[in-house]
């Protein structure tokens, strides 16, 4: 006799039952060197999927998440400059707007990261998120590269 075994989660509200195979994560970082210039927003390139549950990060032309089932998801990030700049910080753009900001440095030495970590609902159909950073001063910076370096990534918590 054999038994099976399937991770389930109940949304209570709506008895919606979700599989683990449909609950979006995914995981991303830095692989190439990135510059940002002085006084600019910039969209950082996350071109490396560690992973991608979904298939929801395009890691190729927008380097967004867009996760298709509704809910709150845990979204994470951190960004470390090679060089030094006086000042900067780092952003979550909610559907190409500033939704929240994350960690903000002032007089960061060199490779000093910032971070940033939010518990954020998506509708599950239009809303996308991307993460920005901004120097304040110091010359153009370089992103540095690889997973332990600068990282981003999302995992469904709670189902809408």
């Amino acid at each position: 006799m054999s038994v099976s075994v399937i991770d389930a989660t109940s949304t209570g509200s709506t008895g919606t039952v979700m599989v683990s195979g449909n609950m979006p994560a995914f995981s991303a970082y830095q692989s190439s060197v990135q510059t940002v210039s002085t006084g600019t927003w910039t969209k950082v390139q996350f071109q490396t999927k560690n992973f991608d549950t979904a298939n929801a990060f395009d890691n190729t032309t927008n380097y967004r998440f867009t996760p298709q089932v509704a809910g709150y998801y845990q979204v994470n990030g951190l960004v470390v400059f090679g060089m030094t700049s006086s000042w900067a910080t780092i952003e979550i753009n909610k559907n190409g707007s500033a939704f929240q900001y994350g960690l903000n440095m002032n007089g960061t030495p060199n490779g000093t990261g910032l971070g940033f970590n939010s518990l954020i609902y998506m509708n599950g159909s239009t809303d996308y998120l991307e993460l920005y950073v901004y120097q304040g001063s110091g010359g153009n910076q370089t992103i540095n590269v690889g997973s332990v370096n600068s990282n981003f990534s999302a995992s469904l918590v709670r189902a809408a």
